[in-house]
């Protein structure tokens, strides 16, 4: 987790808009990773897909021009 967390934190050194091409490259590369591990990884990914929309929802989209009731 350190790892993850230190490589994080230099990428977010380098300046520029936040996730950087260096970031989702290195979130991308340890995601394949992780999976490539873990038994039944295709349910794995399809439980991950569906906590991400949960999630999404959850959250305010920062792209949306006005925040619900406003």
């Amino acid at each position: 987790m350190h790892v993850v967390d230190g490589a994080l934190s230099a990428s977010e050194r380098a300046g520029g808009p936040l996730p950087n091409a260096d970031q989702i490259a290195l979130l991308r590369e340890i995601a394949k990773r992780a999976l490539w591990h873990i038994p039944n990884s295709a349910d794995e990914v399809r439980k991950l897909v569906r906590h991400v929309d949960i999630e999404n929802l959850r959250q305010a989209n920062s792209f949306d021009d006005d925040p619900p009731g406003g």
